[in-house]
C-alpha cells in the first residue's frame, strides 16, 4: 500500500493515527486496503486467521451459526474496531463469522507482520489492551441484559440508543434498518415473540414498522425514553 495513502487515512481518522503513530516504518508499508460489498463474508466460523483487520468504513455483523442452522447475532462492528486480535493471540479459529451489512473496507496486515508489530510497539499494546477490555465489558453487560431483561425492555433500549443522538430539526424521521429476523437472532428469541412486541409498540404509535425497517420520529424518542425511565426506576 502506498505510504502517502496510509498517511492520508491517518490524518482523516484520529483513532487510526493513535493506533499507528508508533508503528515501526519498516512494518508500516505492509498494510493493504481490502474492500467489501454488502453481505460479503469477511471471516468464516471455524476458519483460522491469517490476517489482522482494522475496520475503516461500513458496518459488519458478528454471527454464530448453531448446528441446526439458527443464526445468532453476537455483535456489530464499526470503524476503529479490530478483527482477529483475539484469535491470533489464542492461536484458535473464529467462533463466529463476520459479514458486511454495507459496503465496507478494512486495513489488513498479514499475521506474521502483526505479531512483529506487537513485539515492537508498546503504545499499540496498551491500545489493544483497552479495546480487549472494552469487548469483555460489553460481553458481560450483554450477558447480564439477556438474563435479566425482557425482550420488550431490550428492544426499547436498543431503539432509544439509535434515535437518542438524532437531530429531528434536520430530519422528520429516522429509519433503523433492522429486520424481524435480525432482532430474533440478536437476542435468541422466536419471530413470534418479536412480532408480538413490535405490534404492541406499533399499535401504541411509539414506532412505525415497514418490512425490514423500523421508523421513528421525535415523538417516538420521547415515548421510548419515558417507557425506559418507568421500567428502570
Amino acid at each position: 500500500m502506498d505510504k502517502s495513502v496510509l498517511l492520508n487515512m491517518m490524518n482523516n481518522y484520529s483513532w487510526l493515527y493513535e493506533m499507528l503513530e508508533h508503528m515501526p516504518p519498516d512494518l508500516l508499508v505492509h498494510w493493504e486496503l481490502w474492500r467489501y460489498y454488502p453481505e460479503e463474508v469477511v471471516c468464516d466460523q471455524g476458519e483460522y486467521p491469517d490476517v489482522f483487520y482494522i475496520v475503516i468504513e461500513g458496518s459488519l455483523k458478528v454471527e454464530h451459526i448453531l448446528e441446526d442452522g439458527t443464526v445468532l447475532i453476537i455483535a456489530y462492528l464499526y470503524p476503529g474496531q479490530m478483527i482477529s486480535d483475539i484469535e491470533i493471540a489464542l492461536m484458535t479459529s473464529y467462533v463466529c463469522r463476520i459479514i458486511t451489512e454495507t459496503q465496507a473496507s478494512a486495513l489488513v496486515l498479514k499475521k506474521d507482520i502483526y505479531q512483529k508489530w506487537l513485539l515492537a510497539d508498546n503504545h499499540f499494546l496498551l491500545y489493544l489492551t483497552k479495546q480487549l477490555a472494552g469487548k469483555l465489558h460489553e460481553t458481560v453487560r450483554k450477558s447480564i441484559d439477556n438474563v435479566s431483561m425482557s425482550l420488550r425492555h431490550k428492544l426499547l433500549r436498543y431503539l432509544y440508543s439509535q434515535v437518542e443522538p438524532i437531530n429531528f430539526n434536520q430530519e422528520a424521521s429516522f429509519t433503523i434498518p433492522i429486520s424481524r429476523d435480525d432482532i430474533a437472532s440478536q437476542w435468541g428469541v422466536t419471530l413470534r415473540s418479536v412480532n408480538r412486541v413490535l405490534k404492541e409498540l406499533k399499535d401504541r404509535e411509539i414506532i412505525y414498522v415497514d418490512k425490514n425497517r423500523i421508523i421513528c420520529n421525535e415523538w417516538s424518542r420521547f415515548l421510548l425514553k419515558k417507557e425506559l425511565t418507568d421500567m428502570e426506576k
